[in-house]
């Protein structure tokens, strides 16, 4: 399988580990997980115990995780993996959130890390890591690394077809592009969605998911028409972006204020988008999935970054006006879109 573009030298991306770990399950030993998709990083706990955990063979798995309150430290870690497994093939020890990665460690800790006995299987998982640290350097050296980033389109689309496809249903490619956008490429959420819209399409006896069935079950997308609002902008097709706010707004799935501030906001996270130019440091900076950071970047790139700027120092002008009754509120928001529609001279 082809390796995972974009990733830190000697880092697995998600395609690559499920790969080697559902195919060559032997050929692993010490694993650090990180990154903000917890679909797979649950998943791939959830298939690491399948593989080396055999039926009834609890007493072979061991989990440390210091959110609830268990202490870590490595000679625990050493006097775990030092047992042979009794039912198992391996021993598996899941530690989350270590709070390793951030510290400088002693060659005594990394000797433990180094020495894993090929009768266990240790997997971390943290929420971020620090390529500069020796401890990340070492568990490149001595074993594998994945970073669990958001899916692809294309491979969240694939699954949402195959979950549905248990319950014989079958979904559109726009009503599947809708749940994607209405949960932010959030896999978690998008399992939620999916159980909601099985449970109606079989109660309303329907086989074939269309956008309206994903508009009746599923939350507002309010974030995908601010989207299609701010393509029209960038296109500099003002009629078209009035024309979808104006139909957002007769939709009253939000009201006109909480629109307004939708579009300032995603103003401002453009112009973070234009300055970082790059989905995976705009996602860490934002605190944002990788999906959606993906999009703005896409988007800002129809912008020039003078554009970004003088509009969205425009709309909190027109707030402030709005804010002192100066304004009416809806006027105040379209002319915020007509600016953004309009490219400055010589750019």
């Amino acid at each position: 399988m082809a390796k995972d573009k974009g990733l830190p030298k000697g880092v697995m991306g998600y395609k690559e580990f499920f790969n080697k770990l559902n195919n060559e399950p032997d050929s692993l030993g010490l694993i650090l997980i990180y990154g903000e998709e917890q679909y797979l990083i649950d998943g791939a706990v959830k298939t690491a115990k399948k593989k080396y955990i055999s039926d009834g063979g609890d007493i072979d798995y061991s989990l440390i995780d210091t959110r609830t309150g268990d202490d870590f430290s490595f000679s625990k870690l050493e006097e775990m993996t030092s047992m042979p497994p009794w039912m198992s093939s391996r021993r598996l020890v899941i530690i989350r959130q270590s709070g390793i990665m951030g510290k400088e460690l002693e060659d005594k800790d990394l000797e433990v890390l180094k020495n894993i006995p090929s009768s266990a299987v240790v997997i971390f998982i943290e929420d971020s890591v620090d390529s500069r640290k020796k401890i990340f350097k070492s568990f490149v050296q001595n074993g594998t690394v994945v970073q669990m980033a958001a899916m692809d389109e294309g491979d969240i689309a694939a699954l949402i077809s195959k979950k549905l496809a248990r319950s014989e249903l079958s979904i559109d490619g726009n009503a599947s592009l809708s749940l994607i956008s209405r949960c932010g490429g959030s896999m978690l959420s998008i399992t939620g969605e999916i159980e909601k819209i099985t449970l109606y399409c079989q109660n309303a006896g329907i086989k074939r998911v269309t956008e309206e069935v994903i508009e009746e079950c599923c939350p507002p997308d309010i974030s995908g028409r601010i989207f299609d609002i701010m393509d029209a902008c960038g296109a500099q097709n003002p009629a078209k972006a009035l024309g979808t706010l104006n139909n957002l707004i007769l939709a009253r799935e939000e009201p006109v204020i909480m629109i307004r501030v939708a579009v300032i906001n995603h103003l401002k996270r453009l112009i973070m988008a234009k300055e970082v130019n790059n989905a995976k440091k705009l996602a860490v900076l934002t605190k944002s999935h990788e999906f959606y950071a993906g999009k703005l970047t896409a988007q800002a790139s129809r912008f020039s970054m003078n554009r970004l700027i003088s509009t969205y120092l425009a709309a909190c002008q027109s707030d402030s006006d709005v804010k002192h009754g100066l304004i009416d509120e809806r006027f105040a928001l379209e002319i915020i879109l007509v600016r953004a529609s309009t490219a400055e001279k010589n750019n």
